[in-house]
């Protein structure tokens, strides 16, 4: 993992932090914050390792709450084009 990053759209970002707010609200966020790393850290070890679903990009769910992250592998790492709950459209 060492080297890459992870980069996000302005409006993956967006969502990522009404979702982190959201989470705050709701007194989960500390396990949102578990289930969003350990997810990031398994995609950038495993960028292609996930199924490519449009468009070259990625999905996946994170493992505790009902949220995914769709991505694009990049030379420096991911791009992350959006943050869902998994009832959203895309």
């Amino acid at each position: 993992m060492s080297g890459k990053c992870v980069e996000f759209t302005g409006e993956a970002r967006i969502e990522f932090y009404k979702t982190k707010c959201f989470m705050a609200f709701k007194s989960k966020e500390d396990e949102f914050w578990l289930d969003i790393d350990k997810q990031l850290n398994l995609i950038l070890d495993f960028s292609e390792a996930f199924q490519v679903f449009y468009k070259n990009v990625r999905i996946v769910s994170l493992e505790r709450f009902n949220y995914s992250i769709h991505y694009v592998k990049k030379p420096y790492g991911i791009l992350v084009y959006r943050f869902l709950n998994q009832k959203q459209d895309f």
